[in-house]
């Protein structure tokens, strides 16, 4: 019984340290984030993007195909009855 406890708690050691680290890296992208889009205008989406590729930003997960094609339903309207007729 005392293993399975001895084992446990170097577990949860182990997992709390590997939280920890996490934390001081996203806190260190923040961090250079900011200091890089300082100078960015608000609208300028290009020097935010910059910024993250310099600071190593995250990514979001892509399959080996690349990201995923548009959904059609971004570019169609539902038709809509607009007083008795169909628009």
């Amino acid at each position: 019984m005392a293993k399975w406890s001895a084992l446990v708690l170097i577990m949860m050691v182990v997992i709390a340290a590997t939280v920890t680290v996490e934390a001081k890296k996203q806190n260190a992208w923040i961090k250079c984030f900011r200091k890089c889009s300082k100078p960015c205008k608000p609208n300028d989406g290009n020097c935010y993007e910059r910024c993250k590729i310099k600071c190593g930003g995250p990514n979001p997960p892509h399959g080996p195909g690349g990201p995923p094609p548009p959904s059609k339903n971004l570019y169609e309207m539902a038709s809509v009855k607009v007083r008795g007729r169909k628009k």
